[in-house]
């Protein structure tokens, strides 16, 4: 293989990684149409909602960042179960009275969790909400790059951005 050919296949193979919990998210139910996808009508997340969305977006990321970390002689099966880290609690709270006009809602929240090896995490997050019940999270602050065995390379923390995966988003 060329030494140009190799940066094009890590290139695409990050780029599928990244894809995933795009397309993770979406589905081929009744709204899946040909019309075009009107944007989620409603205002803003509750503190129980955002923090539970937060919680399944991260428990998402803590699958991505097994399958990143595991040995390499083990990334040639990709559908077997693998050991991840465990929730333990979401926080939230506002940072900010409630905006009108439509404005981002700042908020701050914290995901405490176990690791696979057992040690007891602590990730605080910087989230925006915005109306339609949609919300951005970044870990702050950011979680440092992580070495990806499946595509041999240094990647960002799947843990570091989080986000809403509901259509209009």
């Amino acid at each position: 293989m060329t030494q140009a050919v190799k940066p094009l296949r890590r290139l695409a193979a990050i780029a599928l990684l990244l894809a995933v919990p795009v397309i993770s998210g979406c589905g081929g139910g009744d709204h899946a149409s040909s019309e075009k996808l009107a944007q989620p009508q409603g205002g803003y997340l509750t503190a129980a909602d955002l923090e539970r969305q937060l919680g399944n977006a991260f428990r998402k990321g803590l699958y991505r960042l097994s399958v990143m970390t595991q040995r390499s002689e083990d990334a040639k099966d990709l559908g077997q179960p693998l050991p991840t880290g465990l929730l333990d609690r979401v926080s939230c709270a506002s940072s900010a009275p409630q905006p009108g006009g439509g404005r981002v809602w700042a908020w701050s929240c914290g995901v405490t969790w176990k690791s696979v090896q057992g040690h007891r995490e602590q990730t605080k997050y910087s989230v925006r909400l915005t109306p339609g019940l949609c919300f951005a999270a970044g870990a702050t602050p950011a979680r440092a790059k992580r070495y990806d065995s499946t595509i041999r390379t240094y990647s960002e923390d799947p843990l570091n951005v989080l986000g809403s995966v509901r259509i209009g988003c």
